[in-house]
């Protein structure tokens, strides 16, 4: 083919590169610049005749080939882009430039220009490297939310092919977005010119995505994405864990008062019912946390089954449990909801094969809004009223009422009390004498603990020992009794010969910890207290005969030869058997039958065979409560001859009894009372 002269002239008038390629794809003709540069092993006019599509052949100029091919097909008229080519000493960028050109009347071929641009079009083929190496998406958008460019991740993170893209709209690639806040932060970008980082869901994808869109120079968008699934996933089970109780599957405390949040921002009446189960904390300490955590979990099953939804339940903590009934404002509303939870509690929990529990509940009731609007406040109202229903022992509910709030700052003054030196919060002892009326001698003496408060006075201490059990704080109680009283013991041993023994109640929680025992042995070697001088008082309890955690400790006071008295004989576990086996030394017999004699002769038949059941087994046996000379006569007639009561002596401070029963102060006689 020959090039028209003026053609010639006026591309070797360039210093860009120019060739001239005709429709076969073959070089027609080059400029000046092109023959001093060379595109390969020095190349020059001698390039004249070779099939530029076969130069143009290889990975790195795959796009210029293709561009090429569509303006000799017809396909398009013209085309632009940057490919790098290489020249024999040095690396070398060019922007290509492909026109149709008409060479002769019956011929057209296309004109290729390839302009020297060596640092911006280098720094653009790096910017392309560095998209496409990156782990995190990326496309951009021109100003018409057309794809210009997607680079490999955000292929396989959107599924399509970049093919499939490039020119197409985004909003009609992916529709469902427009309702999505890609649509919403993408406009925004798009018309403030502003950059937006945001997280959003794309339902067709199922995923998640972190997204970061900036505007860009040309009026589009460049668009940074990635999905963060696992991360979703993570704080989807954190939250879970935060607002669900582990062990039950119920809501937790956090979860609970979210819940009720939730309903008072609604607006609608609604009722709390706190519950706490009866018993549950020996249940826990007889027969170890696994079985406990075993009724935790059948308890919140059943209760969740009886309930069941629109309504809502979940656990507190511990044993305590927090329903909320919808739509119910009033007591009437929520007693069929009580009678459902009363016959969860009419059934045995079985744990496994051979382990069964039957317990009940306390439940107390706030409503809202009749009691008040704030969630923390209908809990601790709520929380207020059980503890009046669990103190009554009559009701198995009770409804708040304003008045309670009396006893629960009562209560919380003494817990606060019990948390701090027990000395300076007015916790004293007494000690009421035990006499052997039969050699008019005393042989003992139980030790009582006594509370003057500074601001309610005179405690009971079936309140705070109770309440001293329920907190926590009995371990630091009975401590500082034992301390307090072997204090004395020490001094009476050493210096006045002091030879009887000293009785402690220990409540059944204590009785069945190991640590509590490893306290006391050490205050006894410390002290230096023959064991023979001390004598445990327990409660008879069905848990605690079944446990062998308190069968261990007491064999254990039994080799070590401190004496076990089982204390209200007769009023507490309800048969005799597990006497064949259980380590007791001594009865006391409660008061209950001692005020029946001369009143009730069955309750005196009862009385008898118990003694005679202490003589039979081996046991010594002491009544206590004795006030009066016939109860004294009717004991001493049927060989009970050890007493304890107002008939011997009231409970003394431990100065007066060190004057009256140890320093050898009294007179030999008994009270006449």
């Amino acid at each position: 083919m020959n090039i028209h002269q003026g053609i010639q002239s006026i591309i070797d008038s360039f210093h860009d590169h120019i060739v001239i390629v005709d429709k076969h794809g073959m070089i027609a003709a080059v400029n000046k610049a092109w023959e001093k540069f060379g595109l390969e092993n020095g190349q020059s006019s001698s390039t004249i005749g070779a099939n530029y599509l076969a130069v143009l052949h290889n990975e790195q100029n795959s796009e210029a080939l293709q561009a090429m091919l569509r303006i000799l097909n017809k396909k398009s008229s013209y085309e632009e882009l940057s490919y790098p080519c290489h020249s024999p000493n040095e690396e070398r960028w060019f922007q290509m430039v492909i026109e149709p050109l008409h060479l002769s009347e019956k011929e057209n071929g296309v004109i290729v220009i390839h302009q020297n641009r060596t640092a911006e079009v280098q720094a653009e083929y790096k910017l392309k490297d560095m998209l496409e190496s990156m782990t995190d998406a990326f496309f951009s958008l021109d100003e018409h939310w057309k794809f210009i460019y997607i680079n490999e991740e955000a292929e396989r993170v959107l599924g399509k092919k970049r093919e499939e893209l490039q020119g197409r709209g985004l909003w009609a690639e992916f529709p469902e977005a427009v309702q999505e806040k890609f649509y919403e932060n993408y406009m925004l970008t798009m018309n403030e010119r502003v950059t937006t980082r945001f997280e959003e869901y794309h339902q067709p994808l199922n995923s998640w995505f972190e997204v970061v869109a900036y505007p860009s120079e040309y009026g589009g968008l460049s668009v940074f994405f990635h999905d963060i699934n696992k991360r979703k996933e993570a704080e989807q089970k954190m939250h879970f864990y935060a607002y669900q109780d582990d062990l039950t599957e119920l809501p937790n405390r956090r979860g609970v008062f979210k819940e009720i949040k939730q309903k008072i921002e609604n607006g609608s009446s609604f009722s709390l019912l706190f519950l706490d189960l009866n018993g549950f904390k020996q249940i826990n300490d007889t027969y170890g946390h696994d079985k406990g955590d075993e009724l935790l979990k059948k308890v919140g099953a059943r209760l969740q089954h009886s309930i069941g939804v629109p309504h809502f339940i979940g656990r507190l903590g511990g044993d305590e449990f927090l329903i909320l009934i919808n739509g119910c404002g009033q007591k009437e509303e929520v007693q069929p909801f009580i009678d459902q939870i009363s016959a969860c509690f009419d059934r045995p929990f079985g744990i496994d094969d051979h382990t069964s529990f039957t317990i009940s509940t306390s439940i107390g009731i706030s409503f809202y809004p009749y009691h008040s609007k704030e969630a923390s406040t209908l809990v601790s109202m709520a929380d207020t009223a059980m503890y009046e229903a669990k103190h009554s022992r009559k009701q198995e509910y009770i409804v708040y009422h304003p008045d309670m709030h009396e006893k629960i700052e009562r209560r919380l003054h003494i817990e606060q009390g019990l948390a701090g030196d027990l000395r300076e919060a007015g916790i004293s002892f007494v000690l009421q004498p035990q006499m052997d009326m039969k050699e008019q001698i005393i042989i003992g003496a139980e030790v009582l603990s006594r509370w003057h408060h500074p601001v309610y006075g005179f405690i009971p201490p079936n309140e705070f020992i109770a309440i001293a059990e329920e907190s926590g704080y009995m371990l630091k109680l009975a401590s500082y009794m034992f301390c307090e009283i072997f204090i004395e013991m020490k001094k009476w041993i050493v210096r006045d010969r002091f030879n009887i023994r000293i009785s402690f109640n220990v409540t059944s929680d204590l009785i069945a910890s190991e640590s509590f025992f490893d306290d006391l042995f050490d205050l006894i070697e410390r002290f230096g207290i023959p064991t023979k001088y001390i004598e445990l008082e327990i409660t008879e309890e069905a848990e605690m005969t079944a446990s062998r955690a308190v069968m261990q400790n007491l064999l254990r006071c039994r080799k070590q030869g401190i004496i076990i008295s089982i204390d209200d004989f007769g009023t507490g576990y309800s048969t005799f058997a597990y006497l064949t086996d259980f380590p007791v030394d001594k009865m006391k017999i409660d008061k209950y039958f001692i005020d029946q004699i001369g009143a009730n002769e069955r309750t005196e038949a009862i009385l008898k065979s118990m003694i005679q059941l202490s003589a039979n087994l081996d046991c010594e046996v002491i009544a206590e409560g004795v006030e009066t000379k016939e109860q004294l006569h009717f004991l001493i007639e049927h060989s009970c001859h050890a007493i304890q009561g107002y008939y011997v002596d009231r409970p003394l401070s431990i100065q007066v009894f060190e004057e009256k029963y140890v320093r050898g102060e009294q007179d030999g006689t008994v009270n006449s009372n």
